[in-house]
C-alpha cells in the first residue's frame, strides 16, 4: 500500500509540474521583490537567467511577447523544460511495462 501511495504520488507530482511552475512564477513576481539574483547583487549586471520568472509568469497570462520582452531566453527554455517534463512522464510509465 505504501508502495502504491508513493507511485501516484510522485506520478501526481511530475504531472502537475508545469502548473506549479507557473503558480510559482507568479507568486514570487506578485511578491514584488527587488532582485533576487545573486549575479546582479554581487557584479551589478544581469545574467543570462535575469527576467526569467517574470517572463514565465507572463507566459501564464498567455502574453508571448511580454515574455520576451522579459528575457529572450524563454524561447529556448520553455521547449527544452517541456522536453525534460516529457521524458520524465515517459521514464515513470515506462515502468508499469516493465
Amino acid at each position: 500500500m505504501t508502495n502504491d501511495f508513493l507511485k501516484y504520488t510522485n506520478r501526481t507530482i511530475i504531472i502537475s509540474l508545469p502548473l506549479l511552475a507557473f503558480i510559482l512564477a507568479n507568486v514570487l513576481t506578485n511578491m514584488h521583490l527587488k532582485h533576487f539574483c545573486i549575479i546582479k547583487w554581487l557584479t551589478n549586471h544581469e545574467c543570462w537567467g535575469c527576467g526569467m520568472t517574470r517572463a514565465f509568469a507572463a507566459l501564464s497570462h498567455f502574453d508571448f511577447l511580454g515574455a520576451y520582452e522579459y528575457n529572450h531566453g524563454i524561447i529556448i527554455a520553455v521547449p527544452l523544460m517541456l522536453i525534460i517534463w516529457g521524458l520524465m512522464i515517459h521514464f515513470e510509465f515506462k515502468q508499469d511495462k516493465l
